[in-house]
């Protein structure tokens, strides 16, 4: 706006003066105005007026540009909100979601339909009603609240991996569930848990970052103290020196693996961990979401012997302070026991995550240490982005 101003206040004071010299041209005598005339009697007056003419032309320039950029803003936020639905629409449409496809799914009175987010499903026949947060009606577009009974022969779209979902109230019911959605009974125990995350778990795979096991990915099971160790090594990019470590360990319980000794030797000597006695690790002990949420904290630079967290305590609430996970999330893995598969989808969040004091992400930084390429990243990404 400064040189427009400028501008706006030079062509008003040469319009001013202009108007000013020839209003005060002599007569026969004095054909022009003298120059010490000029200055004392004109200058300053029209100094005045061409500054106060060019406060007021700017005031209107700056005003309609303004009332310009709240338009240009709004215009860009609909079309983005436009751009959006229709991409959803789009994907939608490709998939056959407005054709039906999709696994048909018998249901009885009890069971509910959740998933992790990005999940769908069409309700065929039956009643059902939504619980946990919210759902997406992407066919008519809006959220539904939980409690609201749903309709058939429509698309819902769950938007958080929360247990947000329907539970149905019928006696029966058919469903077509699509992109991860699952049906969970009335009733399972925990030894029932279904995963929600595989997705994180397969993008993580990719990276390098979550290997499983020789059986799978196991993520129906709780994660043991040596697995989520590993996985603190892995984000921090540090299995390769972890491997290659020659050092020894107190601990007398860990036997089998010999990679085992290794992680657990170069954590101690690194400060990353602790036994649970002066001789006893306990490597195949459960980890719960504690464990992995200070891993994780102290993998993004944070202390909680510098105080910046509580084990078991504040940990939870750092997690939720720094963006790791939302509230809601944070609740709903607190519930019950801890998964493997809520590590991996933790694992995941981490990677966008900054550390301490920095705008450098956790995902960028194990880039640039040469941990994992930006060609695996990437491609993680889009594994995602296609569920």
């Amino acid at each position: 706006m400064r040189p427009m101003k400028q501008m706006i206040l030079a062509a008003a004071l040469l319009l001013v003066l202009s108007a000013a010299v020839f209003a005060a041209a002599g007569d026969a005598g004095d054909p022009l105005i003298t120059l010490s005339r000029l200055r004392t009697a004109y200058l300053e007056e029209t100094q005045q007026k061409a500054r106060q003419r060019a406060e007021a032309l700017s005031a209107a320039v700056q005003q309609y540009l303004n009332q310009k950029g709240e338009e240009a803003k709004r215009d860009l936020a609909l079309y983005s909100a436009q751009s959006l639905v229709e991409a959803v629409v789009q994907r939608l449409s490709a998939q056959g979601v407005s054709g039906g496809a999709g696994q048909i799914t018998a249901l009885k009175k009890g069971d509910v339909i959740t998933g992790p987010l990005g999940a769908g499903f069409v309700m065929r026949q039956g009643a059902a009603e939504i619980v946990g947060s919210e759902l997406v009606n992407i066919t008519a577009g809006g959220a539904r609240p939980a409690g609201r009974a749903i309709a058939n022969n429509i698309y819902y779209l769950i938007p958080q991996s929360d247990g947000s979902g329907v539970r149905i109230i019928s006696d029966t019911a058919k469903a077509q569930l699509r992109d991860g959605a699952k049906v969970v009974s009335e009733g399972a125990g925990a030894g029932e848990y279904q995963a929600q995350y595989t997705q994180y778990a397969q993008a993580l795979n990719v990276m390098g970052l979550f290997k499983g096991t020789d059986i799978g990915y196991e993520l129906e099971r709780q994660p043991t103290r040596l697995e989520t160790l590993i996985m603190l090594i892995r984000l921090l990019g540090e299995e390769k020196q972890a491997l290659e470590y020659q050092g020894t360990h107190p601990f007398t319980d860990v036997t089998g693996w010999p990679d085992a000794n290794k992680y657990i030797a170069y954590a101690v000597d690194k400060g990353y961990t602790n036994g649970i006695s002066a001789t006893e690790f306990g490597p195949n002990n459960p980890a719960n979401a504690a464990t992995l949420y200070t891993y994780i904290l102290r993998a993004l630079g944070y202390s909680d012997a510098a105080g910046d967290f509580t084990w078991n305590s504040t940990d939870r609430l750092k997690a939720v302070e720094i963006g790791l996970l939302t509230q809601s999330q944070m609740e709903t893995i607190q519930q019950g026991e801890f998964y493997r598969d809520q590590a991996a989808f933790l694992c995941w969040q981490s990677l966008g995550a900054p550390l301490k004091g920095s705008d450098l992400l956790l995902g960028q930084k194990l880039i640039e240490a040469g941990a994992v390429s930006q060609s695996q990243y990437d491609q993680a990404k889009e594994l995602l982005s296609l569920r």
